[in-house]
């Protein structure tokens, strides 16, 4: 168990869907990417904390992480506890 007390799950790979959860999951976070790296080419000189990009970034992070959780939960038979 997790020190939250979750199990931890593990991705059943072998799975015929795991292929079509994979792409869809990529897509998801491939879109987040792109766009944090095209906010962050804004500031090229920036090296400190707090980027200015962050107030962009934050809200679209946030709903990546929301359509990840949805997408887990359509796909949840992929999904197995991991053995200690």
């Amino acid at each position: 168990m997790s020190m939250s007390g979750q199990r931890r799950k593990r991705l059943n790979r072998n799975h015929p869907d795991c292929a079509a959860y994979t792409a869809k999951f990529r897509a998801i976070w491939d879109a987040y990417f792109k766009k944090e790296d095209e906010e962050k080419a804004k500031y090229p000189d920036w090296h400190g904390w707090d980027h200015p990009a962050d107030s962009v970034l934050r809200p679209i992070h946030k709903k990546c992480c929301e359509e990840t959780k949805k997408l887990q939960q359509e796909y949840a038979y992929l999904f197995t506890e991991e053995e200690s």
